[in-house]
């Protein structure tokens, strides 16, 4: 999906409202500025063909829809997953300061990275490779834990159990699981949906013609009906872009974090 004014929340509206524009106008004036369709003055179409492109408009729609509101969910679920990663990560690295040594600054860098770099300015559309090398070292500072972990700890042991490091673990890669989630939603939005809306563009070109093509003996009719049809479009086109890229628009996600001390 193509976001030509990134910083402002109502830009899917406007561009959807071109787009319908455009394209009605262009269909009336392929139909009443050529000599196309001078032949359906005398011997109209069935009105009941208009049923064709529109129905093929409408269902290709209704999975755009269905795709566009999928990612809003799942882009909430990848930053519950993140932000509760990060979060168990902070209480385990709590619990004895070497811990808290080793992994709290990457942890910091981490949440700062992201929300300032790949969230804030980017909206999760390009991966930042400093966002990739805190992973590594946190992959880093879980196997020496490991390593260095203890398989029975005493009473008042400051030693790192097994579990723990395995615990750890586990939390870096659901954090690197969630990352890589969001990441693929917010890089949709270079060009992942171009084909798509072509496709559709095309197909409510093709319904404006038809629509002016059966009402090309009445040019006042053709034109009240094609206005009609480009405010339907326009509204169902901004109902869609506006849930397309969930970092963007109208009401995006934010990043919520737990802020590490």
């Amino acid at each position: 999906m193509l976001y030509f004014f990134p910083t402002f929340g109502l830009a899917p509206i406007l561009l959807a409202v071109i787009v319908s524009t455009t394209l009605g106008v262009a269909a009336y004036l392929i139909v009443f500025k050529t000599r196309l369709f001078d032949h359906l003055i005398n011997k109209p179409l069935v009105p009941p063909y208009i049923v064709i492109p529109t129905s093929v408009l409408a269902l290709l729609l209704a999975f755009m829809a269905s795709s566009a509101w999928q990612n809003t969910t799942t882009a909430a679920a990848a930053l519950q997953n993140e932000a509760t990663a990060l979060n168990r990560l902070g209480i385990i690295a709590a619990t004895s300061p070497a811990l808290a040594r080793e992994l709290n600054g990457d942890l910091s860098l981490y949440i700062q990275l992201v929300e300032q770099g790949e969230w804030g300015k980017e909206y999760n559309m390009k991966r930042q490779p400093e966002v990739d090398q805190t992973l590594s070292n946190l992959y880093k500072e879980a196997w020496t834990i490991d390593a260095g972990a203890c398989t029975v700890r005493d009473a008042g042991s400051q030693c790192t159990t097994q579990a723990m490091a395995a615990e750890i673990l586990t939390e870096i890669k659901q954090l690197e699981a969630a990352r890589e989630q969001r990441l693929s939603i917010g890089s949709q939005s270079n060009l992942g949906y171009a084909r798509k809306w072509a496709i559709i563009y095309l197909l409510t070109l093709v319904s404006s013609i038809t629509i002016g093509a059966v009402h090309r003996a009445h040019r006042p009719t053709a034109i009240t009906a094609i206005v009609i049809w480009c405010l339907c479009t326009a509204l169902v086109f901004s109902m869609i872009k506006l849930h397309t890229h969930p970092y963007k628009g109208f009401n995006p996600l934010r990043p919520d974090f737990t802020s590490l001390g």
